[in-house]
């Protein structure tokens, strides 16, 4: 059988002060039709700059530098630009990472795949039109009313499985994946990669999914490809990787895997707090909207942090639960309807300039989606330098150099390749990890983390997760930890507080709620975690049949 497509000798170059940098070295791989992939490695190791040079989409000043892409034969390196543009979406089709940022947010979601269907000469009337759009939506799990919705009117499955619809519609050969569910919660996530599978196999194109989470490659793909500093250091079927793997590399990213069954030998430890200062909520609640169309998106939630004792609080839930919802509470970004939110005994709603500087310098956050908290404008050392300069921590600008350089070895990056750079020239990961360094630089009394680690790979998830526990035992700093993920919720908190529809359903020590949870809802989430071992079910069996 021939490879639908084939990759030979790929390198991809950018330049650098001290000469090009080979963001992906002579990687080569071959996919069979209707075959699924998987390409894992952490960040910066060139998985996803794999996946642009396929598209031919690499930004100048990076180039390809040598190399042959075939597809079908065809090398679509060598093609015109307008040839290439007519072969995207209808011969080989891309799953962004993240759908917000790639859907258009004034048109709706019937115009955007409308668009995608004209680009390429297919023009259909309305009524045919609204058939087509009513059955794609349908092979994603979509009812055909959210045609007529706009982007910010679905929830974060919804776009991403949009963003499949659309890059089905024209049944394409090829479908490039990338990350398409690292920031969505375990249900959700398996509800997209088993539409994902589905509609794969209805149209029989190949799949290359490119992702940091070894266990849904465990449970999706049939071979592995582990990249590590460019290089496509192993290839193999998926049960090789994962029984029997070659590479020491290969071996560390499964190793590094956070587990259910054993727990940090930190976690559930008494540490003495750096200060007494409690930030609590009590009985609070939030409603958007009203009459008929309100809803509480968070409904009677109480909890503190902070005081004598340091700890971290997980508070886990799938999208839309009200975890994003409380954290901007406990920040002071929202008023609540009802109830109340307390630092150091004084109801945020009071507090004066003097009182919020002081509030913001002594808890600080991690948010989830670090592309949107930064300028692009800027390179990314402003950002990191504002919080000293804000809060006169550094005296010269030599002690803020050093502040800010271990604060990024300390996250898992090189500062010389990260400082100089603006945030789009930085991966998911990367930028995730220097808004935690940022952080990290005030060494606050308390932080909130909103899914500090959803966008970054498995080994450096365990650094990033290790430096947050030290935070916790080393500087007595609490955290608040927002997660989607219980096997990280379970290897780092004290306690765990399980919301769904905005109220708490189970909350208590991270031993009891995970290991012997007592809500069917807390069950379900654990069932949701996609196990890192090819030869076990995902929750039903029917994604791990005829793997």
């Amino acid at each position: 059988m021939k490879p639908v497509l084939s990759v030979r000798n790929l390198t991809v170059e950018f330049p650098t002060p001290t000469g090009p940098f080979r963001a992906v070295d002579d990687a080569s791989f071959d996919l069979a039709p209707g075959e699924r992939l998987g390409l894992v490695g952490e960040s910066g190791s060139g998985k996803t700059t794999t996946m642009l040079a396929i598209l031919r989409m690499i930004r100048r000043p990076g180039r390809v530098a040598s190399g042959a892409v075939l597809l079908d034969g065809e090398d679509l390196l060598a093609l015109p630009p307008e040839a290439m543009r007519a072969r995207r979406f209808s011969r080989i089709a891309f799953i962004p990472q993240g759908a917000m940022s790639s859907l258009n947010p004034v048109l709706r979601i019937a115009e955007q795949i409308d668009d995608v269907m004209r680009a390429h000469g297919v023009r259909l009337g309305q009524a045919e039109l609204d058939r087509r759009l009513a059955f794609l939506l349908s092979r994603v799990g979509l009812k055909p009313e959210v045609a007529r919705l706009y982007p910010h009117e679905l929830s974060g499955g919804m776009k991403q499985r949009v963003c499949i619809a659309m890059a089905i519609a024209l049944e394409p050969r090829l479908i490039l994946a990338d990350e398409p569910t690292s920031a969505l919660d375990v249900v959700v996530q398996k509800q997209v990669l088993t539409t994902l599978r589905q509609v794969q196999e209805e149209i029989g194109a190949a799949v290359v999914l490119v992702g940091h989470d070894l266990g849904l490659m465990a449970q999706f793909a049939q071979r592995v490809g582990v990249m590590y500093q460019g290089r496509l250091v192993e290839l193999a079927p998926v049960r090789q990787i994962f029984h029997a793997p070659r590479q020491d590399y290969t071996r560390m990213l499964i190793a590094s895997l956070p587990s259910l069954t054993e727990r940090r030998e930190q976690a559930g430890r008494a540490y003495p707090s750096s200060s007494e200062s409690v930030l609590e909520a009590d009985d609070v609640a939030v409603t958007f909207g009203h009459g008929a169309s309100a809803k509480k998106a968070v409904d009677g939630v109480s909890l503190a942090i902070g005081g004598d004792r340091a700890k971290i609080i997980a508070i886990v839930g799938e999208s839309g639960s009200g975890k994003t919802t409380l954290t901007r509470l406990l920040l002071g970004f929202l008023t609540p309807t009802s109830g109340t939110v307390r630092y150091d005994g004084r109801d945020l709603r009071l507090l004066d300039g003097a009182g919020w500087r002081a509030f913001r310098a002594q808890v600080q956050a991690i948010f989830q989606d670090p592309f949107e908290v930064f300028n692009p404008f800027y390179k990314v050392d402003r950002a990191l330098a504002i919080p000293l300069l804000s809060f006169g921590i550094a005296t010269s600008r030599a002690e803020m150099r050093r502040r800010i350089e271990h604060a990024l070895v300390t996250v898992g990056l090189r500062p010389e390749h990260t400082l100089g750079r603006y945030p789009h020239q930085l991966s998911g990961g990367q930028r995730q990890r220097v808004m935690i360094a940022r952080a990290l630089l005030l060494k606050p009394r308390i932080i909130l983390a909103d899914e500090p680690v959803s966008m970054v790979d498995a080994s450096l998830r365990a650094s990033i997760l290790e430096s947050l526990a030290r935070l916790r035992s080393e500087h007595g700093i609490s955290l608040i930890y927002v997660t989607h993920d219980l096997t990280t919720a379970y290897q780092i908190a004290d306690e765990v507080v399980v919301l769904y529809g905005g109220k708490v359903m189970e909350r208590g020590d991270a031993e009891q709620v995970i290991r012997r949870p007592t809500h069917s809802y807390t069950r379900q989430l654990i069932d949701a975690i996609p196990p890192p071992d090819p030869d076990a079910p995902w929750g039903k069996p029917e994604l791990a049949a005829a793997r």
